[in-house]
């Protein structure tokens, strides 16, 4: 294991995703502050896995031919542009393409950076030090939001954009002062989409982690967007208590590596079904929540199902990568066919709130992960 490279690598995931969840409890709710309805919501929103599901190829290629800490610092500027269109938004346009550059800029960084630290983690105990670095990353995953609602109700709303700004253009500084050697130029061939999803889609197991990944990268508008609006506007609560949700939901991340260990024993079949069904089952019962404490404690339980699949996920796909010397592609690619759930699931998600209600959002999105998580199981199995 390359130890240096692997700290080093983690600690860069860790303070890009503590400064840009500062933005979580709040981002919905302040693009509702400017006059958008739901279902308007839903489709603004809806740009950044569509720009993801064209992108993440792409970005892959790149990581893999000139380097992967490269394209990370072009994902930390990509960013910090993103945040300035936010807080200039006056309308419709700022945020789409706030979106278009948040996307590109969340694959450029937290993607690879998931490749870089795969790439350099021996078979044997993948699972248990990629999880150990996963759930390091969620540090910043259950603090932020706590910290940004926090902040946005005691100062301003726009604070926990400023400062996720300022730490990101410190991240990106300390970054550009390192050596970044290019591999080799770019060539006409690393941005054709087509010939990545190809090649992932040529191995079984992948393709069933094509539906895990769709089918629970569709539950994201209901657990990232409208569950902030649902606290704020039907519990009737402030900013900050979508952060302690998001806390929540997050804290059982804090033991990936635990998780990771167990598929590293299990295999990650057994860890990839169970999480997923987990998350599914909990997040059909969210519907049936009415007040903010059932809340909690089912969004607690989603977490772990989610903490599950999630270190499984990525050491399925790294061993993979790994035999095919193609990991960066792997995973990349795996965004992009999961970001196909994410985005449908975000152009229906708004009108299923506007028209039938957050229950209905909630239970419909459980219900397709259980079922997909029971059809992926054929392509999983060795």
């Amino acid at each position: 294991m390359h130890y240096k490279e692997y700290v080093r690598t983690t600690g860069i995931s860790v303070f890009f995703i503590f400064a840009t969840f500062l933005l979580n409890p709040v981002l919905a709710p302040y693009v509702k502050s400017l006059g958008f309805d739901d279902f308007q919501i839903g489709l603004m929103f809806s740009v950044l896995p569509l720009i993801t599901i064209i992108a993440s190829p792409i970005l892959g290629r790149l990581a893999d031919n000139i380097g992967k800490l490269r394209v990370i610092i072009f994902g930390i500027i990509l960013e910090i542009t993103a945040i300035i269109f936010y807080l200039s938004a006056s309308n419709w346009f700022f945020v789409v393409i706030a979106r278009i550059l948040d996307a590109v800029a969340m694959i450029a960084v937290t993607v690879i950076v998931i490749a870089r630290i795969e790439d350099s983690l021996p078979d044997k105990n993948r699972g248990k030090y990629g999880g150990l670095s996963l759930s390091f990353g969620h540090i910043g995953k259950i603090v932020a939001p706590v910290l940004g609602g926090f902040l946005a109700d005691t100062l301003f709303l726009k604070a926990p954009f400023l400062l996720a700004a300022i730490m990101l253009l410190i991240l990106g500084f300390l970054l550009s002062a390192r050596n970044t050697k290019v591999k080799k130029h770019l060539e006409k061939n690393d941005f054709n989409v087509l010939e990545s999803l190809k090649l992932f889609l040529s191995e079984k197991k992948l393709r069933g982690m094509a539906i895990l990944g769709f089918v629970m990268h569709a539950s994201i508008p209901a657990t990232s967007v409208f569950l902030p609006i649902f606290i704020i506007e039907k519990l009737g609560l402030s900013y900050t208590y979508v952060g302690i949700a998001i806390f929540f939901f997050g804290v059982t991340h804090l033991f990936q590596f635990y998780f990771g260990h167990l598929s590293d024993i299990f295999g990650r079949l057994k860890s990839n079904i169970f999480g997923t069904v987990f998350f599914g089952v909990f997040l059909f019962l969210l519907g049936y929540c009415n007040n903010y404490f059932l809340v909690l404690i089912v969004l607690f339980f989603m977490g772990v199902g989610g903490a599950i699949w999630n270190v499984s996920a990525w050491s399925l796909m790294s061993d993979v990568g790994e035999k095919l010397k193609k990991e960066s592609q792997v995973v990349c690619s795996y965004v992009s066919f999961a970001k196909i759930g994410h985005f449908i699931s975000f152009l229906i998600s708004g009108l299923i709130v506007q028209v039938y209600g957050f229950k209905y959002l909630f239970f419909s999105s459980g219900l397709l992960i259980v079922v997909g998580s029971f059809f992926a199981i054929r392509f999983l199995k060795d």
